[in-house]
């Protein structure tokens, strides 16, 4: 025998036993979904560009470095050259004076067709400011050749480059990277728009 209890609850209409949304709550997360995705992917896109720059300067970096201690190792000039005059990320290394020991090519790089880095270069008498980025392919094709001591004299004659920027040819608001190379052939990575008490702040 049923109580009353059971009886009102058998009785209840379909629609009240169902629980989902309702077309104007559907049409309200849709709405708030949208706007998300349109504040996101931006900033999802401009991360994903900083992480291309990032990782284009750090090998940069390491290849300038490269040859630095190439020059040390074995005695002689090494010239780091970047060539490509519409900034494209590419580089060979060799010896200046070539031999059967020190070949005119050590090593080189080139990036894929379709990358959107590009690097431009800067001399040290050069009146452009860090805070100002080079355009792609500026300075091109230049370079800079170490010694056997590890130094880069053409650095302070401006011959050589003294600076390379990495940048974003479509997002220039993509956050930039500088490259600093010292004519006692040190070699600095930094960035212009860090805090002025960060570390990789560029002066």
């Amino acid at each position: 025998m049923l109580t009353g209890l059971e009886r009102s609850f058998l009785t209840l209409d379909s629609k009240e036993m169902t629980a989902g949304f309702s077309i104007v709550e559907l049409m309200v997360a849709l709405s708030v979904l949208g706007i998300l995705f349109a504040v996101g992917i931006p900033a999802f896109g401009r991360l994903l560009q900083d992480i291309e720059i990032r990782g284009s300067a750090e090998g940069l970096r390491a290849a300038v470095q490269t040859a630095r201690t190439e020059a040390i190792t074995r005695n002689t000039l090494i010239r780091f050259s970047l060539a490509d005059v519409s900034g494209q990320p590419t580089w060979t290394m060799g010896c200046v004076h070539a031999s059967a020991r020190c070949p005119q090519r050590i090593s080189a790089y080139s990036a894929r067709a379709d990358t959107k880095i590009r690097w431009g270069a800067a001399h040290s008498n050069d009146s452009v400011s860090l805070d100002v980025a080079l355009v792609a392919g500026n300075r091109l094709p230049s370079g800079v050749t170490f010694n056997a001591l590890g130094a880069a004299p053409g650095v302070a004659t401006s011959t050589d480059a003294s600076r390379i920027d990495v940048i974003h040819s479509v997002n220039t608001q993509a956050r930039r990277l500088v490259l600093m190379i010292a004519a006692a052939g040190t070699v600095r990575l930094c960035d212009p728009s860090a805090a002025s008490d960060a570390a990789l702040r560029c002066n």
